[in-house]
């Protein structure tokens, strides 16, 4: 090959072909050893895939709760107690949890909402009563404090979830851990209902190869028990989400880490939770406190992953696995092959149900009570999709209130919670149906739009 020449500050210089292709080749050599290393760990980080981790040695009959054993502890089946029933519980629990408000169901509307949703992604059991993480006009607070402000009839637990590691069945310390936390919700609310659910099963394909169904298991068994002694009513919503052949979360119930319920999930979760339902005489404390304004869950208050040990690239409470077309018909959309992209019909908004002469009444009674008004209207949901960040947030009504200036939780001052579904007279702690209470105080009927605010 010819040399080429180059002037350079008036001087001349004559460089050979192949040195300068030889230059080039290992440029763009260094290059590669330094670039391709970087983009390929930052798709790892980004998309991890289902792994195959099903167990060898996972007997999905060794487990099995044998509800005969456990009668009046399991919560039985109910006819559907609609609605208000959800409406009327607050929910406490982790990602799982924290995604009733973040997901929509096939009517376009989110599960539950900030108002009565306290769900924290990444928390364990022993945050419980140490988390701040309810935050109100009046401050943030934990759990236990957060529930004595909100005063619910009842609360559905979900915990667990992160504090698994392994296949160990000895679930003892994380028993005594357990219950000890849901012994302080009580303690902060004693009219307080408790009802604890089921570790969710995983899928048999999943993102978390430490997390296991030999576990879930043994430990979902051993919260039965903690149920029974303590007089908490168990959900025993593990049956309706599990495979009964494989012992597996079922097909399509959760997203695609295999760990997290998908649409399909929470809306059988949510149809068991009706089905079971327990509705006992309501004793709270007569006019219920005043409740601050609800501000919600902040995010970000754990970062790390307790599963993993890293951090958290992504909201589990918001990621709803729509990107592909079965994660998208498995989240009730509609998939356009065209574009590649998921899309959702606009609900038609219902009209919001006028509130009874009681609950007027008892919202009049407490006004006066606490010298503050409320005359909010709640509206209903407007259209929403599943990867929205905070659908939660539109579908709460807005409060007149007049903040205290410290985080004590007895010192709300905006106006009372509106009144609970209506509740059979009868004996704390017994199972009352829909129906009977239905026909027993018809007039104690309030719409689901006037529940815990």
């Amino acid at each position: 090959m010819k040399p080429f020449y180059f002037h350079w500050k008036g001087h001349r210089y004559k460089v050979q072909t192949a040195g300068v292709i030889l230059l080039v080749a290992v440029l763009v050599i260094a290059v590669c050893l330094i670039i391709l290393p970087i983009v390929n760990r930052s798709r790892a980080s980004m998309a991890k895939p289902a792994q195959s981790t099903a167990e060898a040695t996972y007997d999905a009959a060794a487990n099995v709760i044998d509800v005969t054993k456990y009668e009046g502890t399991i919560l039985a089946e109910t006819q559907d107690a609609g609605q208000d029933y959800i409406d009327s519980t607050l929910f406490l629990g982790d990602s799982n949890t924290a995604r009733f408000m973040r997901i929509t169901g096939e009517d376009g509307s989110t599960f539950t909402t900030k108002n009565n949703t306290i769900g924290v992604v990444g928390m364990g059991i022993d945050a419980i009563s140490t988390l701040k993480c309810m935050k109100f006009s009046t401050g943030t607070f934990t759990m236990p404090d957060a529930v004595k402000i909100l005063q619910p009839q009842r609360v559905i637990i979900t915990f667990g979830t992160n504090n698994l590691s392994g296949s160990s069945t000895d679930a003892t310390s994380f028993i005594d851990r357990y219950s000890a936390q849901i012994q302080k919700i009580e303690d902060a609310y004693p009219s307080l209902d408790i009802i604890v659910n089921s570790i969710p099963p995983v899928a048999k394909n999943r993102t978390y190869t430490n997390v296991t169904m030999t576990q879930i298991d043994a430990y979902n068994k051993a919260i039965a028990t903690m149920c029974q002694d303590k007089g908490w009513k168990y959900l025993n919503s593990a049956e309706t989400l599990k495979d009964s052949s494989s012992g597996y979360a079922k097909e399509g119930y959760t997203i695609s880490d295999g760990l997290h319920l998908s649409t399909q999930g929470l809306t059988a979760l949510f149809t068991y939770i009706r089905t079971h339902a327990w509705i006992t005489e309501d004793d709270r404390p007569k006019p219920l406190a005043a409740i601050p304004t609800i501000v919600g869950v902040p995010d970000g208050l754990i970062r790390t992953d307790p599963l993993t040990n890293e951090d958290f690239t992504e909201n589990p409470a918001t990621e709803g696995d729509t990107s592909t077309e079965s994660g998208c018909l498995g989240a009730y959309g509609t998939w356009d092959a065209t574009t590649s992209t998921c899309t959702w019909p606009t609900p038609t908004p219902s009209a919001t149900a006028e509130p009874t002469a009681q609950s007027t009444a008892a919202s009049s009674t407490a006004a006066s009570d606490n010298s503050t008004t409320d005359n909010t209207t709640p509206t209903s949901p407007p259209p929403s999709q599943p990867a929205s960040s905070s659908p939660a947030d539109s579908t709460a009504p807005t409060e007149t209130t007049s903040p205290a200036s410290t985080e004590s939780p007895a010192a709300p001052t905006s106006s009372p919670a509106a009144s609970e579904p209506a509740q059979a007279a009868g004996a704390k702690g017994t199972t009352v149906t829909a129906e009977d209470a239905a026909e027993t105080a018809p007039s104690a009927s309030v719409s689901a739009a006037e529940t815990i605010q």
